[in-house]
């Protein structure tokens, strides 16, 4: 006869295993996504002054990298707990997309109904910067597969 006790301790060490990997893996992905912010601003900061771009503010740097930080945080965060509750599809991926989709056009909308300010650097500016979290996020979820 098999000690429950036993069993029970197995079922736990593999439970804890699979839960640091996880964990592990997950602060990894969140270390290369703050060193990711850290180079975004730093290169943004490079090309305000390279172009000497007049319409963006140092405070809208910022704002702009720490939201697009915040949705890159709360994506790989909904697709895990979506990932262990459900079958994963490309349909996942896509609908969190469109969500930040969703969010990025909400974070934008004061600026663009103000009719008195040329927004197109701002909206440009946000753009590119919507695109690099996104090509970090696309690799970061690339290299978690294989």
């Amino acid at each position: 006869m098999v000690d429950v006790n036993i069993v029970f301790k197995c079922y736990f060490l593999c439970f804890l295993s699979n839960h640091y990997h996880f964990k592990k893996q997950m602060i990894n992905k969140y270390l290369v996504l703050i060193i990711c912010f850290i180079f975004f601003i730093g290169f943004d900061f490079s090309l305000i002054n390279f172009f000497q771009i007049q319409e963006i503010k140092i405070a809208d740097i910022f704002i702009v990298n720490s939201f697009l930080l915040a949705l890159t945080f709360s994506f790989f965060y909904l697709y895990n707990i979506l990932k262990k509750r459900l079958k994963t599809s490309p349909f996942t991926y896509l609908a969190l997309s469109f969500f930040k989709m969703i969010a990025s056009l909400v974070f934008l909308y004061p600026l663009i109904s103000q009719k008195d300010i040329n927004f197109l650097p701002y909206i440009l500016h946000f753009f590119f910067f919507y695109f690099a979290y996104l090509s970090a996020e696309i690799f970061l979820l690339v290299k978690s597969s294989e």
